[in-house]
């Protein structure tokens, strides 16, 4: 019997095991039982980072990602140490190096009895107070505690599309060959990547089209600007007295972009696109970047200590409400690119070889060619990566541990997305009752807790997660030894 089984051995599930190893090393009690399961391509490494190309960059700063909060530093110092490299924005895939070295380093400390089963779980069932977990190898083990961490869906948002010509989904199926014009959908943070590898590999035209028209913003130098009305304080005053809390919260988002509106980048940003000025729209975005003048950047960023905790607070009805009303300015202005990566962009642009779009409706597919309607024109084309990140409605998966769980009513789908979890205890949810013993952490929790997509907050997730464990761990070994 395992104390703990780790479902999904990414950035996540690794940080998650250093937590554990730290807590457990803090109350000095007997080292637990744990089977981590993930398939032997990914093990330690991940899909986000260790299946990117090395193009591929994060964005987010070595200081926001280490795995764990007792060495806040801990991935620049490797860097440092192991590369002489003090990169704002390593590759993915030297993270994903870190990830595998953070595992190794833990393994090897003993702390923690750690099995391996390199294959996929299939199927969680419960058995009595444990699970029973059986991978598609034939391994089977049982376990008190079962932790989910299985990074995002790879569920395609397009899935009429799947397997017809010229639809790509993954880096490796794009025909670097190909002078064919490239269509890609999405103009968010993987929407760029798929965008740099077509840049980087061929000579193709790349169009990008996304339902909202917003285009990829610049990561600020640094965040100066501190926000007069979007304040946590001033939130939580304003709805002292059961005030709708969206309400308040998009009253004082308008006071401080109203405040904004002569020296914030928002608006002549938004202007020079609607104006078919591209290129200028990146150079202008770039050069204030540079110089850390991107106000309206910095009063989006201000709200990542606090922004789970609002999305807590709000009813579920608010939390619809929030993704019609902001999710796609949050996705083009909050998630912003490195600055290397605009000039990227911009040289694209200039040569004329990408252009941004606002789609009308999805693409269709007709006499193998897909057609894009847009405000202005029909376009057609022979090649569609589906680079949207993908679908977050469980209800609709492919994924067999998903489609188990969801049959035996062990968990059930968000309104928002993903799985239904508790933002305290990060327990599976079902008709608003916990599920003991099975959690989930990561992406697929997003519904629930919203800054899921960044992986600091799931660190911290993991973090809270294994205090709370090692805790009751401490306390039932304590009871069985009197």
């Amino acid at each position: 019997m395992y104390d703990v089984a780790v479902v999904g051995l990414g950035a996540t599930g690794t940080s998650l095991l250093s937590q554990l190893q730290d807590e457990i090393y803090n109350i000095r009690t007997a080292g637990p039982r744990i089977a981590v399961f993930n398939p032997s391509t990914s093990f330690a490494k991940g899909k986000a980072f260790g299946d990117a190309d090395a193009i591929h960059k994060v964005n987010t700063p070595p200081g926001l990602m280490s795995v764990t909060a007792t060495e806040p530093e801990q991935f620049g110092h490797w860097l440092h140490s192991t590369f002489n490299s003090r990169e704002r924005w390593p590759s993915r895939l030297r993270y994903s190096d870190f990830i595998r070295q953070t595992y190794r380093d833990v393994k090897q400390a003993g702390i923690l009895h750690i099995d391996e089963f390199h294959h996929s779980v299939e199927s969680i069932r419960r058995q009595g107070v444990a699970f029973s977990l059986r991978d598609d190898s034939g391994n089977s083990v049982l376990a008190r505690n079962v932790v989910m961490c299985l990074g995002a869906l790879s569920e395609s948002a397009f899935p009429a599309y799947v397997g017809k010509p010229g639809f790509i989904s993954h880096y490796a199926q794009f025909d670097q060959s190909s002078a064919a014009p490239l269509l890609i959908a999405g103009s968010g943070l993987t929407a760029v990547d798929a965008f740099r590898y077509a840049f980087g590999k061929s000579q193709v035209a790349i169009h990008l089209f996304s339902r909202s028209g917003y285009v990829p913003t610049c990561l600020t130098g640094s965040n100066r600007y501190t926000p007069v009305y979007l304040t946590w304080r001033n939130i939580m005053s304003a709805t002292a007295k059961s005030e709708d809390m969206l309400n308040v919260f998009s009253r004082l988002l308008r006071k401080e972009f109203y405040l904004l509106r002569e020296r914030g980048e928002f608006r002549p940003a938004m202007k020079l696109l609607r104006e078919g000025r591209q290129a200028e729209y990146f150079r202008m975005l770039l050069t204030r970047a540079e110089n850390s003048d991107l106000p309206w950047q910095d009063v989006l960023v201000s709200t990542r200590p606090y922004m789970h905790k609002l999305w807590n607070a709000f009813t579920s009805e608010q939390k619809l409400r929030f993704m019609k009303m902001y999710g796609a300015v949050w996705a083009a202005w909050r998630h912003p690119v490195p600055q290397e990566v605009f000039g990227e962009l911009i040289e694209a642009s200039v040569q004329g070889r990408v252009k941004f779009h606002q789609a009308l409706a999805a693409p269709e597919y007709y006499d193998g060619r897909y057609r894009l309607r847009t405000r202005s024109e029909m376009l057609s084309f022979r090649h569609l990566w589906d680079a949207t990140g993908g679908r977050l409605d469980i209800g609709q998966t492919t994924q067999p541990l998903l489609r188990d769980l969801l049959s035996q009513s062990l968990i059930e789908g968000h309104p928002c997305g993903g799985i239904n979890t508790d933002p305290l205890t990060f327990q599976c949810r079902v008709n608003n009752r916990k599920v003991p013993g099975l959690f989930n952490i990561g992406p697929l929790s997003k519904g629930s807790l919203f800054s899921t997509n960044a992986f600091w907050f799931n660190a911290r997730c993991a973090e809270t997660w294994a205090k709370q464990w090692a805790v009751e761990f401490s306390s039932a070994n304590t009871k069985e030894a009197l």
